[in-house]
């Protein structure tokens, strides 16, 4: 019998608390604390932003252990790092966008040219022909990569909301990718290391808000891992399942981005301007507590997830999938349109004025 998987969720789930207990109350010394300051944030004292940390050093520790680090290959873990130390130096000091935008091209290139992780096509995605990427096979897989840990790091405005979505998609890849190898392994040992976080993070009957926060750190590396995992079991060659199942397991981040993105920029403004009119900020808008919002919408993630998952294994053909998928975003649109207009109605510039 082959106790690795069981390995590696204990291992990861054991080691993130441990590490969690370990750094949490030096936080404040090492300068990564969250303080409120109105507008986007729900809390009201200082947060450690140690989450993160701890889930990439849970993670290292656990594949060095449970013995399979060498089962993913290197660019993997100089990339996380790369990532880690990032996003850390961005929640002690606030570096700028375009430091951060560096490391995750950095990051990106690394996985193409080194770890040979690249997106050598689409898959039948919107006819029964093969849609091949050829020259612009790179640029896409950059602009995939950037994509999926900024739609993460977005959605890292309510308590266990980025940890939750990235512990779905991961949930299904380690389902789909049951004794391949090391994506299988990779994934059910994150699923650890999150478990471990959310069970400080998510808000409960018995706490009332997060004891520590992911921090840059943990959303940035967070979205480097999935994309990863997303971009191996899609590649050329090894294929797990086809672009168009990442899509479904990546639904509420990507969606989430594109609109918040796309309406900043149709009103002329930064697409990284900080607003409230993220779907989570919006439930919360319309009187919804922070626990039943983000219950809701990992809720709704773990359903549109399952069903990419289905159409996957009862072999619907891609482009059906895919045009499916597209409606369901169309939807997804008209309902968060609807959302902030009953926001705005109730109160005026709300949507405009706050915090992201």
């Amino acid at each position: 019998m082959n106790y690795l998987p069981y390995i590696a969720i204990l291992l990861g789930f054991g080691l993130t608390i441990g590490l969690i207990l370990l750094l949490a109350p030096r936080a404040e010394r090492y300068g990564l604390i969250d303080h409120p300051s109105g507008g986007r944030k729900h809390h009201t004292d200082k947060t450690p932003t140690v989450g993160g940390l701890a889930i990439v050093g849970g993670l290292g520790l656990t594949a060095l252990l449970g013995g399979f680090a060498t089962l993913a290959h290197p660019a993997f873990w100089v990339g996380l790092f790369m990532i880690a130390v990032t996003g850390a130096l961005d929640d002690k000091f606030d570096l700028g966008p375009y430091i951060k935008f560096a490391a995750q091209i950095a990051a990106a290139l690394l996985m193409i040219y080194w770890g040979g992780r690249l997106l050598h096509d689409l898959g039948r995605l919107v006819s029964e022909e093969t849609l091949t990427l050829g020259r612009f096979a790179v640029p896409l897989t950059v602009f995939a990569v950037i994509g999926v840990v900024n739609a993460v790091n977005l959605c890292d405005g309510a308590d266990g909301l980025a940890g939750g979505l990235v512990f779905i998609a991961a949930f299904w890849i380690a389902l789909i990718s049951a004794g391949s190898g090391h994506a299988g392994t990779l994934a059910l040992a994150l699923l650890g290391c999150i478990a471990a976080f959310l069970a400080f993070n998510l808000r409960s009957p018995w706490r009332s808000r997060a004891a520590i926060f992911l921090g840059d750190a943990g959303s940035l590396s967070l979205g480097f891992i999935l994309a990863w995992l997303t971009v191996d079991a899609t590649r050329e060659g090894v294929q797990l399942f086809p672009p168009v199942t990442a899509i479904w397991l990546l639904a509420i981040p990507i969606s989430d981005t594109i609109v918040c993105m796309s309406r900043r920029l149709l009103r002329g403004q930064s697409p990284f301007r900080a607003d409230r009119t993220h779907l989570h900020h919006i439930l919360i808008d319309l009187g919804l507590p922070v626990a039943r919002a983000v219950a809701l919408i990992l809720l709704l993630a773990f359903v549109l997830a399952g069903m990419g998952v289905a159409g996957w294994a009862l072999r619907v053909p891609e482009h059906v999938m895919f045009y499916t998928a597209m409606g369901v975003f169309v939807l997804y649109i008209l309902l968060v349109q609807y959302g902030l207009r009953r926001v705005t109605m109730s109160a005026p510039g709300l949507g405009l004025s706050a915090r992201r």
